[in-house]
């Protein structure tokens, strides 16, 4: 009989009840007392569940191989061989059991690091936590003394204004001064111009310009129509809602409307002072908003038809009144609001509608404003300064997020895309395409630049596709296509040669564009 364990003979042989296996009874013994399982299953084995076998004493005959010494001497060899094999494999095995063991330590440790580190950014979480609540509870109070303190000043200039509400001329209506910068937007303002962006942006895409003509029809545009005033007109503005009225703002401080219907002046508004008009603007309910360098914005409110000339018979007339000139205005999307900018260093936001200050900002910069632009959102708008730089601020916050640099000079000029993903700026010969997309990213927003040597930049303007971009100088209006998905998105069509002071497209078809001369009194209308 076989041992299991040895692979030798038995002297005293026993069987395992468990698996049939026979063992050596000393092997078996010992191995049950160190391990206390079957040696080739793994199973519990003990002391009573092996059976003696009983076999015959007799002499074990010598083998072949112990029987001369040189034979011996080979036995001895071989054991000996096959021992230092098992002691190599041995140490191999002990080894790689170090490097493993090495490797678990390592992980253990590193484990260890990252979750001190975790519990260390935790708490740091947490008090950071704690804090901003206490810091947001203090802004709270803090917002909710200051909207008080803005309503009773609403009412106050409401009242104010209520003595105005009569058929006047535009020199007859008192100035609202404005008030500190450090009022907040009112909660309920802001409310609806939030809900008013999240409906543009949703319908955005939805939109189709069917009529819009091709790039080779504005090739051909020319001038189908001109009118002249007693002026200069150095501000234009097409009429969104009937785009057969055009709006001039006159060097002489009168403001003209003009009917491309009727080919006539309907009126001509007269201003407190012979200071250039720098900005008009066309709003809903036949108003007409203008800003001049007498530091005055004037709202005049139509009673009638404005195509008609009973137009100069108004219903209400609002002065808003900054400390120098007024720079630039711009329309928010609802058509019941207005920024301003001004030399006086400040950017006040107006209702046209009550004619009150609602807030100011960029006060604390203390940088002269040149242009102002709301985006087409009307959640931000971007103010030009006189040292180059576009300033971007937040109409919740009022916090100037964002500054576009690149120009040299005062910026003249901006213009945003209708799609909202680009903004123009320009100086004296220079304009910036910076991408807003880009404004928050590692990369640089801005991604063109568009020179034009020996030119002096007047005005730039995108239609309302977005896809066409003017650009009017002392000299010459240069068209440009704008293509997003075309790098450089901007690309020239067609130049013409003539002095201008304003260019504008028409909307929302771009079928015509206006401008005004800069050595003449007359204004150009270009169409097919």
């Amino acid at each position: 009989m076989i041992c299991a364990i040895s692979g030798s003979t038995t002297e005293e042989p026993v069987i395992s009840t468990k698996t049939g296996n026979v063992y050596e009874k000393r092997l078996i013994e010992k191995y049950i007392d160190t391990n206390g399982k079957e040696p080739t299953t793994g199973e519990p084995l003990g002391l009573s569940d092996l059976i003696t076998v009983k076999i015959g004493k007799t002499v074990k005959p010598r083998p072949t191989t112990a029987t001369s010494i040189p034979s011996m001497l080979q036995l001895f060899q071989n054991e000996w061989d096959s021992l230092m094999l098992e002691t190599f494999t041995l140490k191999q095995q002990h080894e790689t059991v170090r490097q493993e063991l090495a490797h678990s330590m390592y992980q253990y440790d590193a484990a260890c690091r990252v979750i001190a580190r975790l519990v260390k950014e935790r708490d740091a979480a947490r008090s950071a936590l704690a804090n901003a609540r206490n810091i947001v509870q203090q802004q709270q109070q803090q917002q909710q003394q200051q909207q008080q303190q803005q309503q009773q000043q609403q009412q106050q200039q409401q009242q104010t204004n209520n003595n105005n509400n009569k058929d006047v001329e535009m020199s007859s209506a008192s100035a609202t001064t404005p008030s500190s910068e450090d009022n907040l937007l009112d909660s309920t303002i802001y409310k609806r111009i939030a809900e008013k962006s999240e409906e543009l942006i949703k319908t955005r895409k939805e939109r189709t310009h069917q009529s819009l003509p091709e790039p080779d029809a504005i090739k051909q545009f020319k001038v189908s129509a001109n009118v002249e005033t007693d002026c200069q007109i150095k501000s234009l503005e097409v009429n969104s809602q009937d785009n057969n009225l055009i709006a001039m703002g006159g060097i002489n401080g009168n403001v003209y409307v003009y009917s491309r219907e009727t080919n006539e002046l309907c009126t001509a508004i007269k201003g407190n002072s012979s200071a250039p008009i720098n900005k008009v603007l066309f709003a809903p309910n036949n108003t007409i908003v203008s800003a001049g360098s007498d530091a005055v914005i004037r709202v005049v409110k139509g009673g009638e038809s404005p195509s008609k000339k009973t137009y100069t018979q108004y219903k209400s007339c609002y002065q808003f009144a900054h400390k120098a000139s007024v720079t630039d205005i711009s329309l928010h999307v609802l058509g019941d609001y207005i920024i301003s900018s001004s030399l006086d260093k400040s950017l006040n936001m107006y209702d046209i509608v009550n004619g009150s200050h609602l807030t100011s900002f960029g006060q604390s910069q203390q940088l002269c404003y040149t242009s102002v632009a709301f985006h087409p959102d009307g959640m931000f708008f971007a103010a030009g300064t006189q040292n180059g730089v576009v300033k971007i601020f937040d109409l919740k916050s009022k916090v100037n997020n964002f500054n576009f640099q690149g120009l040299s000079t005062a910026v003249n000029c901006i213009s945003f895309s209708e799609n909202g993903y680009y903004l123009t700026a320009a100086d004296n010969n220079t304009v910036k395409l910076f991408d807003l997309r880009k404004a928050a990213t590692k990369n640089s927003p801005d991604i063109q630049t568009i020179t034009l040597d020996n030119q002096q930049i007047k005005s730039i303007n995108f239609d309302y596709s977005s896809q066409y971009l003017g650009v009017a100088s002392s000299n010459q209006i240069n068209l440009y296509s704008c293509k997003s998905k075309q790098k450089p998105p901007i690309s020239h069509i067609h130049s013409i040669d003539s002095d201008c002071l304003d260019f504008k497209w028409a909307r929302p078809n771009s079928n015509f564009f206006v401008t005004s001369s800069s050595s003449k009194n007359i204004v150009n209308i270009f169409s097919n």
